[in-house]
């Protein structure tokens, strides 16, 4: 062995003992700081002050005096205190969104419809789009015809739907397309490419506009609680589950994203059965300090879960979402609902 090799175990065996000296100073058995947060159980009571014969000691005693207990009961069970729901809102404050699915474009952004209702009429006034029909209970506003070239050939028509988003306290707005037609609207844009011109046009304006606080005859018809919303009993057949007001297509999609960004691995995806399998390693889980995290070789098991989209009415217009431990195993509910809160968060 060269003396080289031997210089350089020496130094790391060296620098080795002092960190095993050093941690059993300040680290504790599990290689973090000791928690000292439980010290004062171990807390003795100890003699009462003796004073002088000649000190009185009236000044010390208590002036309100906590009266005792008379009934003790213990409750059942552990108590386990839950943490705080994280901060998973994925659209932040005056902040517009495109979002595209199967060449379907619409916009997303904070405030109920009811307050962006009045910022649209405003953006039709500016870009001279003349209003045929403005119906507040269904949250739609059409437009008249108009000739875009100027000499006759072309003519064209909008019409936007305000609707709740997904999360709490969002719109969406959806723009048909209507080109050279008849009375009738038609359920699909005539072109996707004007429909995505004038998609861009307005987000840019409502971008760029500050937000307008009005309520307007729209507010008698929105509630401002989103679409989705977690249900069912913790001692259920399914346990808790989300519900979620959307199409199966979109909420497939939309789901899929929202595990994404939640921070699971999809290790497999079916969309013939509705089912993602999923790899997941909760941070806070985690039991070893950070010393010993960085020391050790050892890597903390990572948890596998399935997550199933189950459609339910005649329309499947909207979707129970489940999850669940993979091969069988029980989930408890206590962790089951903070995932699907997490899950929840990310959903737009």
């Amino acid at each position: 062995m060269s003396e080289t090799m031997h210089s350089t175990v020496f130094r790391l065996m060296t620098a080795s003992l002092g960190l095993v000296v050093l941690s059993g100073c300040m680290f504790g058995d599990n290689g973090a700081f000791r928690d000292r947060g439980d010290d004062y159980r171990q807390a003795k009571l100890s003699a009462p002050l003796e004073l002088p014969a000649e000190i009185s000691s009236a000044s010390l005693d208590d002036k309100y005096v906590v009266p005792g207990l008379q009934t003790h009961t213990v409750l059942p069970g552990k108590f386990d205190l839950p943490r705080p729901e994280p901060l998973t809102k994925n659209v932040g404050t005056a902040e517009v969104k495109i979002q595209t699915l199967e060449g379907k474009s619409w916009i997303l952004l904070d405030g109920d419809p009811n307050q962006v209702w009045p910022r649209m009429r405003v953006f039709l006034g500016r870009a001279g789009l003349k209003v045929a029909r403005a119906d507040g209970a269904t949250a739609i506003i059409e437009t008249e015809w108009r000739d875009p070239n100027g000499d006759g050939s072309t003519r064209e028509r909008f019409r936007f739907r305000l609707d709740q988003g997904v999360q709490k306290g969002t719109s969406e707005i959806h723009i048909l397309t209507q080109i050279n037609g008849g009375d009738a609207w038609p359920v699909a844009s005539d072109s996707l490419e004007r429909e995505s011109q004038m998609v861009r046009v307005v987000a840019q304006y409502l971008a760029d506009s500050e937000a307008d606080a009005s309520v307007s005859m729209l507010a008698q018809r929105s509630d401002g609680k989103g679409k989705i919303f977690l249900e069912g009993a913790e001692d259920g057949a399914d346990g808790r589950y989300l519900r979620l007001l959307l199409p199966e297509d979109r909420a497939w999609a939309a789901l899929g994203l929202a595990l994404v960004k939640a921070g699971f691995e999809i290790e497999d995806d079916r969309r013939e059965v509705n089912k993602y399998w999923l790899t997941y390693l909760d941070p806070d889980a985690e039991e070893m300090g950070w010393f010993s995290r960085i020391f050790s070789a050892r890597r903390p098991n990572l948890s596998r879960y399935v997550v199933e989209l189950r459609p339910v009415g005649d329309d499947k217009a909207e979707s129970l979402i489940f999850l669940n431990y993979q091969k069988g195993r029980r989930l408890r509910e206590t962790e089951r609902e903070n995932l699907l809160k997490r899950i929840m968060g990310y959903m737009y």
